[in-house]
């Protein structure tokens, strides 16, 4: 599922939070691993774009994303495995613009 899209210029680092409350808390449950990686939809080879890290609480994440390159999009895939054995797969969308 795509939680969202957003709009990044290449030179930026921002951190973008994916927060699984609403999704954990009705089962008492909380996060237990998290991982990401990114692909770029536009163009296979770039591997611009770049989650350098993921920090992670009972409930929600941070991404920090770097770079990318000029008019591509970008697919970052979130797997959360939570204490209780659930995992959910869900994407973030990145265009990049450099206005």
């Amino acid at each position: 599922m795509i939680l969202a899209t957003y709009i990044k210029q290449p030179s930026e680092i921002k951190d973008y939070d994916v927060d699984y409350s609403p999704w954990l808390l009705p089962m008492d449950d909380t996060l237990d691993d998290v991982t990401a990686d990114v692909v770029c939809t536009t163009d296979a080879t770039d591997t611009s774009l770049v989650c350098s890290s993921v920090e992670r609480t009972t409930l929600r994440c941070k991404f920090w994303m770097s770079g990318g390159t000029n008019g591509n999009k970008y697919k970052l895939t979130i797997q959360a495995t939570t204490v209780g054995g659930r995992l959910d797969e869900s994407e973030l969308v990145f265009s990049v613009k450099d206005y």
